[in-house]
C-alpha cells in the first residue's frame, strides 16, 4: 500500500497540538532599570528601541535633573544641567531610535538668543536639530527620533503660528502648519520612512488625528464623523498605521487607523475607565495606559484586562506592590514595553516588561518526532 505524506499538514498539526504550550506563556518578567535607592527621583516616562535601550529624564537627589539612557546596567547621562541646558521641569518626553540615539527639547543655560531647542545626542556631545534663534520661538509636545535620523518636532514661529516639523541633515520639512487648515498642533511621532503622525486643532472648528511627510496630509479621524475629540501624540509604526486615543460617539477608546478603516483597539464600553499615552509597534501590536471601573491604573496590550495585561496596581514587582504606573512610547518592534513605576515601600522608578521567549522545546520535539516518524514509514516503504 501506498501512503502519501503531507509534511506541511503534519508541522501545522505539531503547531496545532503544541499551541497550548505557547499560549500559556504570557507571564512577563521584569527589568528594573533605575530607581530612587541611588541618586535619582521624580522619573519621567521612558521610550524604549528594539535593543532594549530605554530612555528617560529624571531629578538627582542633589538638585537639577538629566536625560539618561540604559539597559539594565549603568545608565549613561545623555544631557544634564550643569552644562548648557536647563530642564527646569521641561524636556518634554526623550525619544531613542534604532541606534540608542536620543532626542529631547530643553531650555539652554544662557538665556537670551536661542533660548530653546531641540537636540540629540548618544552620551556624547550633542547636537542641535532646531532652536529659537531661527524662524521657531518655542518647541512643545514629544520629540520623535527614526533610525535614519530625521527629528520630528511641534513649534511656534517667530512670525506667529505653529506647525510640525521633521528636520535632519540642516534641512527642516513643514509637515503642517497653521497657514491653512490647521489653527494649532499638538506632539507628534515620526516613522523610519518619514512619515510623521501628529494631532492638530482645525481651522474651521474641531480636531483630528494627521499623517504627513511634507507632501499632501492623510486624515486619519477628524471631529467630522464619529469622532468628537482625540487625545495628544499619537503614534506612528511602520506600516503607516497610528494609535490615537479619542472619543467616538461620546466613548472614550484607543483606537487604530491608517487614513481608512479604524479599528477599536479598548473603550470604556468594557472594563476600562479611562486612557492615558498609547505606542504601536511594527507589527501591529499596541499597547497603552488605563484605569479600570474597579479602580487602580495599568498598562495593558488589549480588551481584556486579565489577558493583556502587562502590569497594574496591586501586582507584586521588585520585592513590594505596584500603587502607581505611567507609559508613554514605551513599546518596542519584540514586544517589550518599558513603563515608570511606583511601589508601596516607596521606591519609584524605570522598567521594562520582558515578553516571555516561548520555549522552543514543544515545537522542537514535535517536529522531530514527525521527522523520524516520516523516516521510518519511508523505510518501511521502501522495503
Amino acid at each position: 500500500m501506498r501512503v502519501i505524506y503531507n509534511l506541511s499538514a503534519l508541522v501545522a498539526a505539531a503547531l496545532i497540538l503544541s499551541s497550548s504550550t505557547w499560549a500559556s506563556a504570557t507571564t512577563y518578567s521584569y527589568l528594573n532599570i533605575a530607581d530612587n535607592s541611588g541618586p535619582l527621583n521624580l522619573f519621567v516616562v521612558p521610550a524604549l528601541n528594539d535593543a532594549g535601550r530605554t530612555t528617560f529624564r529624571a531629578t538627582l537627589d542633589v538638585g537639577g535633573a538629566s536625560i539618561f539612557a540604559g539597559s539594565g546596567g549603568p545608565l549613561t547621562t545623555i544631557a544634564d544641567d550643569s552644562g548648557p541646558f536647563s530642564f527646569n521641569g521641561f524636556g518634554g518626553f526623550p525619544s531613542i531610535n534604532a541606534g540608542g540615539v536620543v532626542a529631547f527639547n530643553s531650555f539652554l543655560d544662557v538665556g537670551g538668543s536661542p533660548n530653546s531647542g531641540v537636540f540629540v545626542g548618544n552620551g556624547g556631545p550633542t547636537s542641535t536639530i532646531a532652536n529659537d534663534a531661527g524662524p521657531f520661538s518655542s518647541f512643545f509636545g514629544g520629540v520623535s527620533n527614526n533610525a535614519v535620523g530625521e527629528v520630528a518636532f511641534s513649534a511656534s514661529l517667530d512670525a506667529g503660528g505653529q506647525g510640525s516639523y521633521k528636520r535632519s541633515g540642516g534641512a527642516t520639512t513643514t509637515i503642517a502648519d497653521t497657514s491653512a487648515t490647521f489653527s494649532g498642533f499638538g506632539g507628534s511621532s515620526i516613522n523610519d520612512s518619514g512619515q510623521v503622525a501628529f494631532r492638530a486643532d482645525l481651522a474651521a472648528g474641531g480636531s483630528g488625528v494627521f499623517v504627513g511627510d511634507g507632501g499632501p496630509i492623510t486624515t486619519i479621524v477628524d471631529s467630522s464623523g464619529p469622532f468628537t475629540s482625540v487625545g495628544d501624540n499619537p503614534t506612528i509604526n511602520a506600516a503607516g498605521e497610528v494609535v490615537f486615543s479619542a472619543f467616538k460617539s461620546g466613548v472614550e477608546g484607543v483606537f487604530v487607523g491608517n487614513g481608512g478603516l479604524v479599528a477599536t483597539v479598548a473603550d470604556r464600553s468594557g472594563p476600562y475607565a479611562s486612557f492615558g499615552f498609547s505606542s504601536i509597534n511594527s507589527d501591529g501590536t499596541v499597547a497603552f495606559f488605563a484605569t479600570l471601573d474597579v479602580g487602580g491604573p495599568g498598562i495593558f496590550t488589549g480588551v481584556d484586562p486579565v489577558a493583556d495585561k502587562v502590569i497594574r496596581a496591586g501586582d507584586a514587582l521588585f520585592g513590594s506592590t505596584v500603587t502607581g504606573l505611567n507609559f508613554f512610547r514605551g513599546l518596542n518592534d519584540n514586544g517589550d514595553i518599558a513603563f515608570q513605576y511606583e511601589l508601596l515601600n516607596g521606591t519609584t522608578g524605570i522598567a521594562i516588561a520582558l515578553v516571555p521567549i516561548p520555549e522552543p522545546s514543544t515545537y522542537a520535539l514535535a517536529v522531530s518526532g514527525i521527522l523520524v516518524l516520516l523516516a521510518i514509514r519511508r523505510r518501511r516503504f521502501r522495503s
